[in-house]
């Protein structure tokens, strides 16, 4: 009986990880499409693409690194502690 839910554990997991991975071909597709074709400013274009990427590296660090699991909180709190300094850092220079 703990093998069968091990086993159907196994799967959602693996399930999990091939749409998140599907979700972030099609987030690909569709800034390729985006840059690809000129079809909207240059001015707008830039955003979008980075909420795109935003939305991609959240995907893959919660998915691929595993940080939806527990007693991760520590990775968590590096992550971010890391990607503050990374913004001040480029807000600063970007200001000089």
């Amino acid at each position: 009986m703990a093998k069968q839910n091990g086993a159907s554990a196994n799967k959602s997991q693996a399930l999990k990880h091939v749409i998140a991975f599907a979700v972030m071909i099609v987030l690909t597709a569709i800034a390729f499409y985006l840059v690809a074709t000129n079809i909207i400013t240059m001015q707008l274009l830039v955003p979008i693409l980075l909420v795109l990427a935003t939305i991609q590296v959240i995907l893959q660090l919660y998915f691929f690194m595993h940080l939806d699991q527990k007693g991760t909180g520590f990775q968590i709190l590096f992550m971010a502690a890391g990607i503050v300094i990374a913004v001040v850092s480029a807000v600063g220079i970007l200001l000089m």
